[in-house]
């Protein structure tokens, strides 16, 4: 037993007890009170009331993160369209203590006037977010940068750099104030460009100090896709070098060139003159940046022949050796009437030679034989009156009347190139048909398409290639002189077109559009060059063979040994490359 009273032993008991059933009451209230806070926090996630959610989000900031858009660049991967970042400056009005100190200060960095700045936050001092300029210079940001003014604060854009210029500008395109694509390459592959911008939500204190980020308040960007045109920065510089030669000759209204790969359908260089730097897009008017390759049609005049002779000659009613009366005068009048004119007499002339020689009465009496439905069948299957698919915005079909609209004038009409419209572009596809056994191949501009051209029959291979053999004694002998090289044998057709009046039946006088295309080399075609020049002085000439067949002559001659293509004339002369 132990020695302890009994009454101590009781209180020591009653104490014990005690203790324990305070111990367990304090236990039990937190316990309820946790509770109570759980179903609290549970209360207010779920269901949480107006008047709360409003001041809670005040605590809450968002920001955009931007997804860098892709870059675009040229077939060797040199680019064209890059992103960069620039600042925005904005200002928030509600923690500026003093409007006209703080906008003498900002005004000062800016290089500008400070009264603008003071009325532009005055008028918005109720606003927490007052945008002074869109997007400042370098030297402007670290400006602002050094000031460290309490209220001002740079914000983060992605802005669009063309970094080749002028070269291609109208196939490139550019972007707008929302980063995207509004024309040309910008516009075509916008989706796969621009990317998916991201998000972050989170909680800030007082002093707008972060505190707290949700993983669910952050999704980082999705930056876009590279693209990789089929252009060659270097052929494109070549064909605008060259273009721009005859245009400072001939003063013309617009000029466009175009060199297309023969065999696998590559646009290597579009050009269309007046040229255009997406970097100054704000001081171009709107039509200078119309990619007029593939959006403009026209009429082609005689640069047309080669695909009606081909056809006549397919279809049986014509025969290279057969031989045609095209007058002594250079004048025939159909049987309804209708009078053709030759540039110049011919007489007698064999099917070849009315295509060498270009004569408009030769075509027309073959076109009468050949008949509206056949002509026009052939036509179609040269592409003629159909997008190219090509992947450019803005496409034009060209026109090809339908078979109803055809008649005996028509007949006489389009072997000479009149009465059908076209596109540089649509040229070029055609005559692809010449340089790949009687198929024409799907122009395109995307790079990773070379892997997998796309072809459709539109002629006899025999007869292809043989049009094609006539069409190199058109330059060695013919209208296209001004294109013989001492290179490469060179195989084409110039055309000279009047002009139709754009308020009126007939053509305009003394106005002309002068073109030439052509293919090189004559036995292995590897590319195809068009060159149109339109509304030349006519004081200076007019004719293709003189504005436009010397520029794809110098094309040529400079593309090809860039493309490691070996010259296939005998002995030629290595200089005329030397330097170019």
């Amino acid at each position: 037993m132990s020695d302890r009273p009994l009454h101590l032993v009781d209180d020591s008991s009653r104490l014990r007890r005690r203790t324990m059933i305070v111990a367990y009451l304090a236990a039990g209230l937190c316990t309820l009170g946790l509770v109570g806070v759980m179903v609290r926090v549970a209360t207010l996630r779920l269901m949480p009331q107006p008047p709360l959610v409003a001041e809670a989000s005040k605590r809450f900031s968002s920001n955009v993160l931007h997804a860098r858009r892709g870059t675009i660049a040229d077939r060797c991967g040199r680019p064209l369209a890059v992103t960069r970042y620039g600042y925005k400056l904005f200002v928030d009005p509600g923690i500026i203590e003093d409007f006209s100190v703080f906008s003498a200060h900002l005004a000062h960095a800016l290089d500008a006037n400070p009264a603008a700045i003071d009325q532009r936050i005055g008028r918005n001092a109720d606003r927490r977010y007052v945008v002074i300029n869109k997007l400042l210079s370098e030297q402007h940001a670290r400006a602002v940068r050094d000031l460290n003014l309490r209220g001002a604060a740079l914000d983060p854009r992605p802005v669009r750099h063309y970094a080749a210029g002028n070269l291609a500008g109208q196939v490139v395109g550019f972007v707008g104030d929302e980063h995207r694509g509004m024309d040309g390459a910008e516009f075509a592959f916008d989706q796969r460009l621009r990317g998916e911008t991201g998000r972050l939500r989170y909680l800030r204190d007082a002093s707008r100090r972060v505190l707290w980020v949700d993983e669910n308040d952050y999704r980082p960007p999705d930056h876009g896709e590279d693209v990789r045109l089929s252009i060659d920065l270097v052929i494109q510089q070549i064909a605008q070098q060259e273009l721009l030669q005859t245009v400072e000759k001939h003063s013309p209204k617009t000029a466009e060139a175009v060199v297309l790969h023969a065999r696998s359908g590559q646009v290597l260089a579009m050009v269309n003159w007046p040229f255009y730097d997406p970097n100054d897009r704000g001081n171009t008017p709107p039509a200078m940046r119309r990619n007029r390759c593939v959006t403009d049609p026209y009429e082609p005049g005689s640069i047309f022949k080669p695909f009606v002779h081909a056809a006549a000659t397919a279809a049986g009613v014509a025969h290279p050796n057969d031989r045609i009366d095209t007058t002594t005068s250079g004048a025939w009048r159909t049987d309804f009437g209708r009078l053709l004119h030759d540039a110049s007499p011919h007489g007698m002339l064999t099917w070849d030679e009315v295509l060498i020689k270009s004569s408009n009465i030769g075509m027309g009496k073959i076109g009468l034989k050949l008949g509206s439905r056949r002509m026009r069948e052939a036509l179609r299957k040269f592409g003629f009156g159909s997008e190219t698919a090509c992947g450019l915005p803005g496409e034009s079909p060209g026109i090809v009347n339908p078979l109803r609209q055809w008649n005996k004038y028509s007949q006489t009409s389009v072997p000479m190139g009149q009465e059908i419209a076209v596109t540089p572009l649509q040229m070029a596809r055609a005559f692809t048909a010449f340089a790949n056994g009687g198929r024409i191949v799907q122009p395109s501009v995307l790079a990773a398409d070379a892997l997998n051209p796309r072809y459709s029959p539109a002629l006899d291979p025999a007869i292809a290639d043989h049009t094609r053999y006539v069409m190199r004694r058109v330059v060695a002998e013919g209208t296209g002189r001004k294109a013989n090289s001492k290179l490469y044998q060179v195989f084409g057709k110039t055309g000279t077109a009047q002009v139709p009046a754009p308020d009126r039946r007939g053509y305009l006088p003394r106005t002309y559009t002068g073109s030439f295309i052509c293919g090189a080399p004559l036995a292995n075609p590897q590319i195809v060059v068009i060159v149109v020049v339109h509304q030349p002085d006519p004081d200076t000439g007019y004719y293709g063979g003189i504005v436009a067949a010397p520029v794809a002559k110098r094309i040529i001659e400079r593309t090809l040994p860039y493309l490691g293509i070996p010259c296939d004339v005998p002995n030629p002369d290595s200089r005329q490359v030397a330097g170019r």
